[in-house]
């Protein structure tokens, strides 16, 4: 693992309201020196995003605010305000050499930032408007205009406007409300029921549903500006929604990725701290600070950031390999969201209750609408998934970061291997061969969670049918497969990858492997996989294809089948604990995984109906806009 010295977490306890404003005030002194002249601007690398530059250096300047707004609403010290009402001021102006440029259609990446910038003006307004001169405030609700003149994407996007429209009414200038409703009316579109919301058109359930939906919901609610009907909407949501997200992190703190926008890290934990910003008490405060804290500890021990504290593009370490496009070297700022519970006061019970720790999972929680089946032991959170492949092929690394058939919190996943790597595949799914092209798990039919199980389709080709039933957790996950396919096979199912010191060529040290079975040994961790036949072995994957490790390696069990109809059974384990034994006593699949796979063989599945607003998505993979 990278050396951590330079995260800005490092050594800070954060366990007490005064650890956490000076992690703020920590992580936000090294964009300081990166401010441009007129404090416009932040430029915080030299990589490019899909949007011009200097929307790349806005978001640098923008989205530390998330963290800042809070400490100062909360009456804590802030020395750098000037700068940003500086940068308010120049950035908003379009004679000046920082401007940063208005918005020219629908969807813009300036919403997304001004949704920040709303914020601050909703929050904090004698810091971050009440300074302006009247010209520049003028210039201000100008260039906020754009988020009224072109339409948002359809996802949470539509947030962003609303962030937007608190802000003005907080300075008396409302923004349109026809555009307010259309967004409110979008929103509501997206609720799938129980406080889960589907990320827009797409369909995606995924990291954006606490970090964005309920985040924003719930700033909505605690400002007390706004339509009020929707934040108390917004509240209950919030409310339903908390005690299903609890089982997202493991009794560490940390939370399993999974998804895009990994790179925002500690945005994961945002909705705990927006719960004591709205006071809106979903389960024992206790409980709420202890997800809170115990989560930015984990990140303290990550090399999240470059030498001088910036932070990097990447998960637990730099990586840019599983980054999307509409990553800028100030997207990571997101994570500032983390500290919204800065805003309650010292006397909060969010702040002064004793933290409690994760109780212990008495059997997997099935979370229906986001396709999981999750798990969690004293090492880890295990997100068995199946769902309806959400539309996301602009996305790159999307079969790594929504196919696989498991997430980590302790292992991670790893990004789709390409090149001289293919016949490896990648971890915590099933590769398909027909000896000329290798697929691997996408473009799922159907899926659903039943008890405990997980049953979903995938067809790697038109002659091609694989139904799968996953069930367990941890340490053990069971796949029974039924492969029915009119051209001969190879299939591979991968576990989960581990960190190793380096990759090999050959057969590596501790790595045990017999007939059916591999078990790799590594530093810290142990990762295996068998079943009732196939062959085993470990393969390494390229540098930096992993979230937790540069360097790691997966256990793979193939298989050459024929035309006709297979049942196959895997049984795939991992452990924190390079001693375990539990490797020794492989539980078998319980007889109702097999009674699932055989009476959903012949389930008629009806194709998928595409949103209307998803040729929104596709236009903007042309035109260069993603968030």
């Amino acid at each position: 693992m990278p050396d951590p010295r330079a995260n800005p977490l490092a050594g800070n306890p954060l366990t007490t309201r005064a650890d956490v404003q000076r992690a703020v005030r920590d992580l936000v002194e090294p964009v300081v020196p990166h401010l441009s002249p007129g404090s416009a601007r932040a430029r915080l690398g030299s990589g490019a995003a899909l949007f011009p530059q200097r929307v790349a250096e806005l978001e640098g300047y923008a989205r530390p605010l998330y963290g800042i707004v809070p400490l100062v609403a909360g009456g804590g010290e802030f020395d750098h305000w000037d700068r940003w009402c500086e940068g308010l001021a120049n950035g908003t102006d379009p004679d000046h050499p920082e401007y940063w440029g208005a918005c020219e259609r629908g969807p813009d990446q300036r919403m997304v930032e001004m949704a920040a910038i709303g914020y601050a003006m909703a929050t904090v307004p004698e810091h971050y408007w009440d300074p302006l001169p009247d010209p520049s405030q003028q210039r201000v609700l100008a260039w906020l205009d754009g988020v009224d003149a072109f339409e948002p994407a359809p996802n949470n996007w539509q947030f962003f406007r609303l962030l937007v429209h608190l802000g003005r009414e907080r300075v008396g200038a409302p923004g349109d409300p026809a555009a307010a409703q259309r967004s409110l009316e979008k929103i509501e579109e997206y609720h799938l029921g129980d406080g889960w919301y589907r990320d827009g058109a797409l369909g995606n359930v995924d990291w954006y549903l606490p970090f964005a939906f309920h985040t924003y919901g719930l700033i909505c609610a605690a400002s007390g500006l706004g339509d009020r009907e929707a934040a108390a909407r917004y509240v209950e949501r919030a409310k339903a929604f908390a005690p299903d997200f609890v089982h997202w992190f493991a009794p560490d703190g940390a939370a399993f990725p999974y998804g895009r926008s990994q790179t925002y890290r500690f945005a994961q934990c945002s909705l705990w701290g927006a719960l004591a910003a709205a006071d809106l008490e979903a389960l024992p405060w206790g409980r709420v600070k202890g997800l809170s804290l115990r989560h930015l500890r984990w990140w303290a021990d990550r090399a999240i950031s470059d030498r001088d504290g910036v932070l990097s593009i990447g998960y637990a370490y730099d990586n840019r390999r599983m980054a999307e496009g509409y990553n800028s070297a100030g997207s990571p700022y997101w994570a500032m969201k983390a500290f919204l519970g800065l805003a309650a006061p010292a006397d909060h019970p969010f702040w002064t209750a004793d933290e409690e720790p994760q109780p212990p999972l008495a059997a997997p929680v099935d979370q229906p609408h986001a396709g999981f089946v999750l798990d969690r032991d004293g090492d880890h959170v295990v997100a068995l998934s199946g769902r309806r492949s959400p539309a996301l092929s602009f996305l790159e690394q999307a079969t790594a970061k929504y196919g696989k058939f498991a997430y980590s919190s302790r292992f991670g996943f790893s990004g789709d291997v390409e090149f001289g790597w293919a016949d490896l595949g990648t971890d915590s799914t099933l590769l398909a061969s027909d000896g000329s092209e290798t697929r691997t798990r996408w473009g799922i039919e159907d899926a659903f969670t039943e008890d405990g199980m997980v049953w979903s389709r995938w067809r790697p080709w038109d002659d091609v049918v694989v139904d799968t039933v996953l069930c367990g957790g941890t340490p053990w996950h069971h796949r029974v497969h039924l492969v029915r396919t009119g051209r001969p096979l190879t299939v591979t199912d991968t576990g989960f990858a581990v960190g190793v010191d380096s990759l090999w060529f050959g057969r590596p040290a501790g790595v045990d492997q017999v007939p059916g079975q591999v078990l790799i040994r590594a530093p810290g961790a142990v990762s295996g996989i068998r079943g009732d036949e196939g062959d085993g072995r470990a393969g390494p994957l390229p540098p930096n294809a992993n979230m937790m490790e540069p360097h790691a390696a997966m256990p793979l069990l193939s298989v050459e089948i024929g035309p006709g109809e297979h049942l196959l059974t895997r049984n795939v384990f991992a452990s924190a604990a390079p001693g375990s034994t539990a490797w020794e006593d492989a539980p078998d699949p319980p007889p109702e995984a097999f009674a699932l796979l055989e009476r959903e063989r012949d389930r008629v599945v009806e194709a998928v109906v595409p949103d209307a607003d998803a040729e929104v998505f596709r236009r903007r993979r042309a035109d260069g806009d993603d968030q």
